[in-house]
């Protein structure tokens, strides 16, 4: 049985707390990675930094204007199979008339992944395959979108050498992140290299990323930017609006996570149709959540039906 489909067959929702792990020096490997995983869990102040460093197409003048944004964000442990954990991201804004929440990425980590999900453009999706001695080792990330849709993948090795567990992607496409994704139409995709580190107040999250246009059967990278995304551990913060969000739409958002992996399962290329009709499936996605004061929760059938019409099976 693959690690996708023990996902598949056994989604099990945990109540795990958010208690940063001890990694100890005399624990193998494994368990050490196992802990700086789930060290990425817990309330956390987010500070975002991005900045294009320099151009490396004619032409092109880099950005000069940083973009820099906080946030608080609970990181929760969503299910944990031993060799698969998941962790999900709540954004908790604070604004005039209140709280609100916003489903943020989620992160699937598995153990000796020899199945990747690469992104190609546009929303399309190509599995590669990689041999024992490439997944020795190590650990996918897969990350998902705010509607669990796929975002990007890769694999890397945790290393816990000099006292510091960090882990370091391969080279990886993604799409063009939220914070450009409606102001630029320049480039295509975002090659990246990630790099997770934990450290003693929480964990940093640096990019090395390329901005590569892929058109007319050509390409070329834009420029180099640099991100550097700190999560500080606030354990004091009221997260208490994210937590009744969660405990409300948990199962639903099980249920579509199930529904994708299925469905990725059975593709080799995985691609989706952003509109139908105007609506985007985030939309009608949302329109089938339960309504916390009605306490009426979308049935079975109705998240398959919805998502079905998005996706474009293999030709």
């Amino acid at each position: 049985m693959t690690p996708k489909s023990i996902l598949r067959n056994s989604l099990i929702t945990t109540g795990i707390a958010l208690a940063s792990p001890i990694i100890h020096a005399n624990e193998s490997n494994f368990k050490k990675d196992r802990a700086a995983i789930l060290a990425l869990a817990g309330k956390f102040e987010i500070t975002f930094n991005f900045h294009e460093t320099y151009s490396t197409a004619h032409g092109y003048e880099i950005k000069t204007k940083k973009y820099r944004e906080k946030a608080h964000e609970l990181v929760k442990v969503v299910e944990d199979t031993d060799t698969r954990i998941v962790l999900q991201h709540l954004l908790q804004v604070e604004g005039d008339e209140g709280s609100m929440v916003v489903k943020h990425w989620g992160q699937v980590w598995t153990f000796e992944d020899k199945e990747i999900l690469e992104y190609q453009g546009e929303t399309t999706w190509k599995k590669r395959q990689l041999n024992t001695d490439e997944a020795r080792g190590t650990w996918s990330q897969y990350v998902t979108q705010t509607d669990d849709s796929p975002r990007y993948e890769s694999y890397g090795k945790w290393d816990h050498s000099m006292g510091l567990s960090q882990w370091v992607s391969g080279q990886t496409n993604r799409p063009l992140p939220r914070r450009e994704y409606k102001t630029r139409k320049d480039y295509d995709i975002l090659v990246g290299i990630n790099t997770h580190i934990i450290t003693p107040q929480g964990w940093v999250h640096e990019q090395s990323n390329r901005k590569l246009v892929k058109r007319d059967n050509k390409q070329h990278y834009l420029c180099h930017e640099r991100g550097f995304n700190t999560y500080f551990r606030v354990p004091d913060h009221d997260f208490s609006v994210a937590e009744s969000y969660w405990k409300t739409h948990s199962k639903f958002w099980k249920s579509v996570r199930a529904h994708w992996m299925t469905h990725i399962n059975k593709s080799n290329d995985v691609k989706y149709t952003r509109r139908i009709n105007g609506k985007s499936m985030r939309k009608a996605l949302h329109m089938l959540m339960a309504d916390p004061e009605e306490k009426k929760a979308a049935a079975p059938e109705d998240i398959p039906k919805t998502l079905t019409p998005y996706l474009i099976k293999d030709q």
